[in-house]
Formats: structure tokens, C-alpha cells, sequence
């Protein structure tokens, strides 16, 4: 999100990781997050934007409609060495290698070292878990 305010621009695997969180993680209506992004994307085009972000929550003629993306899995797999996150985050520019993926686990001194650096708003697992609780019941399966 620092690097959308700053350059008005953020990698489509970012657009999607964002709107997966905000839609199936914390139940935010895409709308919401598409307005945002189409308020600061330089590139930014309706169709593209909203279509984007109603595919990613899952709404309209979806295939998939439960697909959700785990950020810390996706930040593993696509910036293992963390200079992405340690260039939008530069309170993490401190943390070797992949622990600056998950500052949140780390202990003692180490943790104490990253100052105010808040806990997760959610445990990912705990979001999926209720993405997953709500799917169930939904009978029309989109």
C-alpha cells in the first residue's frame, strides 16, 4: 500500500494479494478497495480495476469463487530474499533474510528490536478458517 500512495503503481501479484486480504481475510467489500486503488492507480481503468477486484472477491461468474491467497506464502515464493518488503517496510530493513515475512513471530530481544512494529490485525489462519465457515453455507456457491 506505501508503494500505491508513493508511485501510484503496484505489481499486479500485489493488486491481487491486496485484494484477496481485504476481501476474504477481512470481509471488506470490494468496492471499497477498488475505489481506493482507482483513486491512486496512475494506470488505472474501470473495466480492468473493478473486473480485478470482483474476481479476486469472488462475486459474478467466478470458477473459483474460494480462492484465497496467503501473503506470507505468495511473499515467500515471489520475494524470498525480502527486498521488496525490506524497501516498502524499512522498519523490517534490519531482519535477515525471510524473517522479514513474518516479524510477528519473533521473540525477545529480536522482536523488542523492532520497536512499536504492530502484532497481525488477524491470524491468517483464523481468517481463512472463517472464509472457509461462511463458504460452507453459502448454498449458491457464488
Amino acid at each position: 500500500m506505501r508503494q500505491l500512495s508513493h508511485e501510484g503503481w503496484m505489481h499486479n501479484r500485489g493488486r491481487l494479494l491486496t485484494a484477496s486480504f481485504l476481501t476474504k481475510t477481512l470481509y471488506v467489500d470490494w468496492r471499497v478497495g477498488a475505489r481506493h486503488f482507482l483513486d491512486l492507480l496512475v494506470d488505472g481503468d474501470v473495466a480492468n480495476n473493478q473486473l480485478n477486484w470482483q474476481w479476486m472477491a469472488g462475486t459474478g461468474t467466478d470458477s473459483r469463487p474460494n480462492r484465497v491467497l496467503n501473503p506470507v506464502t505468495q511473499a515467500k515464493r515471489y520475494d524470498p530474499d525480502g527486498a521488496y518488503v525490506r524497501r516498502w517496510v524499512p522498519e523490517l530493513a534490519a531482519l535477515e533474510g525471510r524473517l522479514v515475512h513474518e516479524p510477528w513471530k519473533l521473540q525477545g530481544f529480536d522482536r523488542a528490536a523492532l520497536g512499536d512494529y504492530p502484532d497481525p490485525i488477524v491470524e491468517l489462519s483464523d481468517g481463512l478458517a472463517r472464509f472457509r465457515q461462511g463458504r460452507s453455507g453459502d448454498s449458491a456457491g457464488g
